[in-house]
């Protein structure tokens, strides 16, 4: 459920990203929410790593 709450809120910033770029060009608000988003992709990315690697584990 974290995985996909944080990748939600990674599109949610890309999504107020592109429309603050198209409503006032590159001001330091559009930088932050790409900050911001690629903080949550990378995040929620890790995670999802971590759960595979979990869920295959080790088969006695």
């Amino acid at each position: 459920m974290q995985i996909v709450f944080t990748y939600l809120m990674s599109g949610v910033f890309i999504w107020f990203a592109i429309d603050s770029v198209g409503a006032s060009g590159w001001s330091f608000f559009s930088v932050l929410y790409v900050v911001f988003s690629t903080s949550y992709f990378v995040r929620a990315s890790k995670i999802l790593e971590v759960y595979f690697k979990i869920k295959k584990g080790p088969k006695p």
